[in-house]
């Protein structure tokens, strides 16, 4: 039963002896999103900045693959991080890790 509207709509049920059913098959693709930042800490000297690296890479070795990606490097006196999650929320708690981290860092080596 076929009819124009929402009004129109009726829902039956019973056998249907002749039915067939189609299923569109096809490609599908998965689209994985991933959440990225870049951070850029700069500090006084590239002496600090290799402190801080050093101090924060240990835990960039142990951080898993399931939960994104991460990496420090230097630029000069600056360090950079670049963290990729899956989710927007791992991206943050991420973030706000590394940040305490290197900050934490820089207030035991400027003491």
């Amino acid at each position: 039963m076929a009819r124009s509207g929402l009004a129109g709509w009726r829902q039956g049920y019973g056998n249907a002896r002749s039915a067939s059913s189609r299923s569109r098959q096809g490609h599908t693709t998965l689209t994985l999103k991933s959440y990225k930042a870049k951070i850029r800490v700069c500090t006084k000297s590239r002496r600090v900045a290799t402190s801080i690296r050093d101090a924060l890479a240990p835990d960039l070795k142990r951080f898993p693959k399931t939960e994104g990606r991460a990496e420090i490097s230097l630029k000069n006196s600056e360090v950079l991080f670049a963290i990729e999650t899956p989710n927007i929320a791992s991206l943050r708690a991420t973030i706000n890790s590394y940040i305490r981290l290197a900050d934490a860092s820089y207030k035991c080596i400027t003491l």
